[in-house]
């Protein structure tokens, strides 16, 4: 039986490590002042990690979502010039044609210029649609990407709120030497009390955390 030491940790195989740490040691009594900072520590590390992963996937899928459909519709606006239009009608799809200029590489742009971008664009072309209803294959588009607009900036409100309650949160890699300090303390009186040998639970537990850092190792 050999001292362990707790080695260069990723912060999700340090929280795996904290996590199964405090699992094994869970019932041991005579380590539970060490076990109580480990488990402190953890729980705010814990937050930190959420801190840095706000997860933004959500937005990302909306992004997406009214990239496909803003697309589908320039692309369709671009195709009707190929159509033999009467004159009123031709005049509506010079008019997009003008639009579809101006916005070219919307999908390209930040997350938070596009969104207004979107707004500005479907404004501009609902306007020049006006009540024309020759165009279903245009207007079909607008309802869907107004919703995928919406729906984006639904998840990025929500996706500021939960940083601004992460706010006074540290960060999980400013966390991560106090919770391996924690640990190795931890380890340490384990070791101290699995070589005097009298407790056959902690010498179990202790061999169970051999196992836990060789396979991180």
């Amino acid at each position: 039986m050999e001292m362990i030491y707790i080695p260069r940790l990723r912060n999700k195989e340090l929280q795996t490590v904290g996590e199964n740490s405090l699992r094994i040691c869970n019932a041991l009594i005579e380590v539970k002042p060490a076990f109580d900072m480990v488990s402190a520590t953890l729980e705010v590390f814990i937050k930190g990690m959420q801190k840095d992963k706000v997860d933004s996937q959500k937005r990302s899928i909306y992004d997406k979502k009214r990239d496909k459909y803003t697309s589908g519709l320039l692309n369709n606006i671009k195709y009707e010039k190929n159509f033999e239009h009467a004159a009123d009608n031709a005049q509506v799809v010079a008019d997009l044609l003008n639009i579809v200029s101006k916005y070219i590489g919307i999908n390209k742009m930040p997350f938070n210029e596009q969104t207004a971008a979107t707004d500005n664009m479907l404004v501009e072309i609902k306007t020049v649609l006006g009540s024309n209803e020759s165009f279903p294959n245009l207007t079909r588009w607008i309802p869907l990407i107004e919703e995928a607009n919406g729906q984006f900036k639904e998840v990025s409100s929500d996706l500021i709120k939960d940083k601004v309650s992460l706010k006074e949160t540290d960060a999980a890699s400013a966390i991560a030497p106090q919770l391996s300090e924690d640990l190795q303390n931890l380890y340490t009186l384990m070791f101290a009390y699995a070589k005097i040998g009298s407790n056959q639970s902690i010498i179990d537990a202790y061999k169970e955390l051999e196992v836990l850092i060789d396979s991180v190792n």
